[in-house]
């Protein structure tokens, strides 16, 4: 077709149509780097800024558990969430293409006029529970995978062990699901 098909021309002499287009394009190629910057070795756990502590719980208790010396193990737990998230990372970047694909007009119009985030929120809106869905099974088994679940097990034996510690319960799935998708959004 001509340069006058597909929508109303716009200043810039781009259709609505292309505009669309180019954003969608735009979105996937981000959605693909940020998912394989994140999924890389590292990617959550040297990044300052989506780097998954310890849940508050065991954060709590990192204290007493340096005092006896078994704060090794307790940063061996951190890590390990963070190895998770690696690991679940790769596997969402099929649903972002999805939440691209189904992207209306009205959709793409909000993010390009929108604020610097407003492709965020839009995948954050319309993506999440599908996410989650995916992210909750990855995060478990690589939970177990790089032995966050056998490290977390052992730290708590060890723990519970010393006396007049508060209980600590941590939910290792659940912190490391949210935060893993925090951090993809980030």
């Amino acid at each position: 077709g001509g340069s006058s098909s597909g929508g109303a021309a716009t200043a810039a002499g781009l259709s609505t149509d292309q505009i669309v287009a180019g954003l969608k394009e735009a979105l996937r190629v981000g959605a693909e780097r940020v998912v394989g910057q994140v999924g890389a070795v590292d990617g959550f756990n040297a990044d300052p800024k989506i780097h998954i502590p310890l849940p508050p719980s065991l954060a709590s208790a990192q204290d007493t558990l340096r005092k006896v010396g078994l704060s090794g193990l307790a940063d061996e737990v951190e890590l390990k969430l963070n190895r998770a998230a690696e690991e679940a990372a790769p596997k969402t970047k099929e649903l972002f293409w999805k939440a691209v694909d189904g992207m209306t007009l009205d959709d793409a119009k909000k993010i390009y006029d929108g604020p610097d985030d407003a492709a965020t929120q839009y995948f954050r809106r319309i993506a999440t529970p599908e996410l989650r869905a995916t992210v909750e099974p990855v995060v478990d088994n690589a939970l177990k995978e790089v032995g966050a679940i056998t490290a977390y097990d052992q730290l708590m034996g060890q723990y519970k062990a010393l006396p007049f510690v508060p209980d600590v319960k941590a939910d290792l799935q659940a912190h490391a699901t949210e935060l893993t998708l925090d951090g993809i959004f980030h």
